[in-house]
């Protein structure tokens, strides 16, 4: 099971802005556990996946826009380097997590471990516990 760890809550006094900006859901699909995590306006080279131990962190930057003679009259979107770290549960195996990426959105499989996959037990027959 994926169970969700902000490190950075309490330290991020700038802005409380991340921690909307990387929404993330997490759902299962037989024996693999999906994390989507939403980074709308992001390139592809910025975003950075890392898997230390049982922690998965994310970490995405969103850039400022550059253009000349733009004045800018509000701003509502965040920009900045911003990161979400999860918590792997024992069943998870993090050396399998895969990633992809589109339209804004951010997808990771992580599969079950084999250790923690449901398995049939075969049952012998045996003798009756008596001696002759």
């Amino acid at each position: 099971m994926i169970h969700r760890f902000d490190p950075f809550f309490e330290a991020d006094n700038r802005s409380s802005t991340w921690r909307y900006f990387l929404a993330a859901d997490t759902y299962r699909v037989e024996d693999t556990f999906y994390l989507e995590v939403d980074a709308p306006g992001v390139q592809l080279e910025d975003i950075d996946i890392e898997v230390e131990k049982k922690h998965l962190t994310v970490t995405v930057e969103r850039h400022e826009l550059a253009d000349e003679g733009r004045t800018d009259i509000a701003r509502g979107r965040p920009i900045g380097r911003f990161a979400r770290r999860f918590f792997l549960g024992d069943g998870l195996d993090g050396e399998g997590v895969e990633a992809s990426y589109e339209n804004g959105v951010l997808t990771l499989s992580i599969p079950v471990s084999e250790a923690s996959k449901a398995r049939k037990v075969a049952i012998t027959a045996g003798s009756s516990g008596s001696q002759e």
